[in-house]
């Protein structure tokens, strides 16, 4: 595939929070619990596998037996 040296991207404008999206972004992190939360995502993320780097070759060490 041929792509073009010059990319630009361009993403749409942010628009300003309502009032509405401000009460639920307070509510969100103004949490007693979010101690709790944090160490529940902590603890769950450790149980998640790293991505597989796909540059790497996963057989190279058995390139010498084949």
């Amino acid at each position: 595939m041929n792509y073009p040296t010059n990319l630009q991207v361009y993403a749409p404008s942010l628009t300003a929070l309502k009032e509405r999206d401000w009460k639920a972004m307070t509510e969100l992190f103004d949490r007693e619990d979010s101690d709790e939360i944090e160490a529940d995502i902590n603890h769950n993320l450790l149980w998640l596998t790293p991505e597989p780097c796909w540059e790497d070759d996963p057989f190279d060490f058995l390139r010498e037996y084949l």
